[in-house]
């Protein structure tokens, strides 16, 4: 059925057996007859036929070869219900644009014996009307193409993509040897074929000679009239599906959206743009933007047409203060080389700064990786601590955690903030690591320009990347004095400004510091201000060292070895008596962190399924007294004691460095620059 037939095509329709006059030429009706019955009972070519158009006479060549009988009466085929539903649906718009234009000439076709039949481009009939007694039984999803009923002129007007018109003998079938019929494409916006639509007339009865051929124009014009139509409904389908997809994109788009004209009235605003302005729609379309946004930015971009990206604006709706990120696109046409020119309007987008800087903190694994689940310890003095800490987390409260080193300070305070504000950031910084000459760009941050260095657009500080988290502050008695007044103000007004900066920046984050000092003895040696040190300890948490928990002792041993045996993918070995005996009796002045670390240099050591005594760490085997450190001293120097601790660790570990690194407490690129400056092997 797909006609695939390449024929030259020209511009004018093609009309065969008729005169100038668009009258039925009779002299050849007879003389066609003979060529083809010549065609069809002798082969005679019908291509050097004199009576026959070359387009006529290879299309009855490729009826012969399809197979078609030109002597029966019905040669249509039916499609199958599904491919009808197919062909419905395909269809639907062309149906709908034809048919109410065909029926609204049917008085004039029963009255002149016509019939006007629709079809798809592939020949199938799409709808049939015309005079009831003439109107053959086709319907809808019959097929009636080349190689399946002949020659025909809706066919070969697809072929020829052009306007159609003969007498009846040019049909391939001799039962359609008596009809006179147009035929002419049916074109979609974009110049495809979709269809044809054909009149023919029988003359059974009718007096032939005054037959008029006038119906080629009517059917043309018919069609135009449909291809109009069908673009216009297209273009509204078009623009429907396009407003359609850009309501549906504005409304899902994060942030707020607004669109103004080139006078800087209010064309278009989304609920979100709505909601961070505090208006309605109603109150904002057809306004002057400057009605609810007051900001330079954006009448200098109506002004010269230049973009504005990622710019920091505070907005006050008259509930809330918060800050933003806005960017300016003009809006001009495609073709447009000067754009202040042609300038039709602007877009604003509007971007909470808070989404921003989550990318920013995912980015840099500002996030709490421990929860209190991930705490390990049964000691009831302990879970006492832990117990109390569950209750700070429910309160939006600061937090002050004391302990020594290796407690486990930086664990309690993720896990407070993962059981209260688990979506948040959780910035930490730890005091006493920070150059004292940049902590206060790294906390407040710094407008660009504000320093030399500085970047261009200037760069948010910790705190402000804190917003709607947490921010932990470690080692907080080592924060300068001087910097000390102003995080109080921070605390007390829930606002920052920046280094180098004019305006404040609204922030809400919850603190929770810790250190290893006391901090009262500090106040009151005025080392730590006091103001600052109530506001910090709303709550107070004192985590047990280790020598506390001697419940706990071995139970965690067996945990860090369970965790480094799985990490290095060997079989957990077991703790003798005796390690288990040096472990309990050891003072542990490094907390859980320096058990931790024990566990993973006897792990790494051991080559059996036993950690005996021997495979503890010399420091836990042979605890230093002052006595034996005096002693110590005399005879080793710090470089002679470095150069033995490492050569002990590479032959303990068989020269692996990872492993040497790990028992000494350092780096591989550390280790590696001591082998060098020892000028050690390995």
């Amino acid at each position: 059925m797909d006609i695939n037939v390449e024929l030259p095509i020209e511009a004018l329709p093609l009309k065969l057996g008729l005169n100038e006059d668009a009258q039925v030429d009779f002299s050849i009706w007879g003389k066609v007859k003979e060529a083809k019955l010549r065609y069809l009972e002798q082969n005679e070519d019908p291509r050097k036929s004199p009576y026959v158009p070359i387009e006529v006479a290879e299309s009855w060549i490729r009826s012969k070869n399809y197979g078609v009988d030109p002597y029966k009466s019905v040669q249509a085929h039916q499609l199958s219900p599904k491919e009808k539903i197919v062909l419905a649906e395909r269809k639907e718009m062309l149906i709908q644009t034809a048919v109410p234009l065909m029926k609204k000439y049917l008085s004039l076709l029963s009255a002149s014996g016509y019939t006007m039949l629709l079809t798809d481009e592939r020949g199938v009939i799409l709808f049939i009307e015309g005079d009831k007694e003439k109107v053959p039984e086709e319907e809808f999803g019959t097929i009636v193409s080349e190689d399946v009923t002949g020659t025909n002129a809706h066919t070969l007007c697809a072929i020829l993509r052009k306007p159609v018109q003969f007498i009846g003998p040019y049909n391939y079938c001799i039962h359609l040897d008596e009809n006179i019929v147009s035929s002419t494409p049916i074109f979609d916006q974009y110049g495809d074929l979709i269809g044809t639509l054909t009149i023919y007339q029988l003359f059974a009865e009718k007096d032939i000679y005054n037959m008029q051929a006038h119906s080629l124009g009517w059917i043309t014009s018919m069609a135009y009239a449909i291809e109009n139509q069908l673009k216009l409904k297209q273009a509204n389908e078009e623009l429907s599906l396009s407003n359609g997809t850009l309501e549906a994109t504005l409304a899902v788009v994060e942030g707020g959206l607004i669109t103004l004209d080139k006078r800087g009235m209010t064309a278009h605003i989304n609920n979100e743009g709505c909601r961070i302005l505090g208006i309605t729609q109603e109150e904002t379309l057809g306004e002057h933007f400057t009605k609810y946004l007051q900001n330079d930015k954006i009448t200098g971009i109506l002004k010269d047409g230049k973009a504005v990206s990622n710019h920091e604006i505070i907005i006050d709706n008259g509930e809330t203060e918060k800050q933003y990120v806005m960017s300016i696109y003009p809006i001009v046409p495609q073709d447009t080389c000067n754009i202040n020119d042609k300038l039709n309007g602007i877009v604003i987008h509007l971007s909470r700064i808070e989404n921003i800087k989550k990318l920013v903190n995912d980015w840099r694994g500002a996030s709490a990786t421990y929860s209190f689940e991930d705490i390990q310890g049964k000691d009831p003095l302990f879970l006492k601590t832990v117990g109390i800490a569950r209750q700070y987390s429910k309160l939006y409260a600061n937090v002050l955690i004391h302990g020594e080193s290796g407690t486990g300070k930086e664990l309690f305070a993720q896990a407070i903030h993962n059981a209260s504000c688990p979506e948040g950031p959780f910035i930490s910084i730890n005091c006493s690591a920070m150059p004292r000459n940049l902590i206060e760009s790294e906390l407040f941050g710094y407008e660009g320009g504000a320093f030399t260095g500085a970047e261009r657009k200037g760069r948010p500080g910790l705190i402000e990347l804190a917003n709607e988290g947490t921010l932990f502050l470690d080692e907080i008695g080592d924060m300068p004095l001087e910097i000390q007044p102003v995080l109080l103000r921070v605390l007390e007004e829930k606002k920052v400004m920046r280094v180098g900066g004019k305006k404040y920046i609204p922030v809400s984050f919850r603190v929770i510091s810790a250190s290893n000092k006391n901090l009262n003895i500090m106040v009151q040696e005025k080392t730590f201000r006091e103001d600052l040190y109530y506001r910090l300890a709303v709550f107070k948490l004192q985590i047990p060292p280790l020598r506390k928990r001697p419940d706990d002792i071995i139970s965690l041993a067996q945990f860090f070895i369970k965790g480094t045996s799985q990490k290095i993918g060997r079989k957990m070995p077991v703790l003798s008596k005796a390690a288990q005996k040096v472990i309990k009796e050891y003072a542990w002045p490094g907390n859980v962190r320096q058990l931790e670390n024990s566990m993973v240099y006897a792990v790494s050591l051991t080559q059996g399924d036993v950690i005996g005594a021997e495979d503890l760490p010399d420091d836990i085997t042979n605890p230093i007294t002052p006595e034996n450190s005096r002693l110590f001293s005399s005879v080793m120097s710090l470089r002679e004691m470095e150069i033995t601790a490492i050569k002990n660790a590479l032959e303990q570990t068989n020269q692996n460095i990872a492993n040497a690194a790990n028992i000494l407490g350092l780096g591989k690129s550390t280790l590696y620059k001591k082998l060098k400056e020892y000028h050690l092997e390995y």
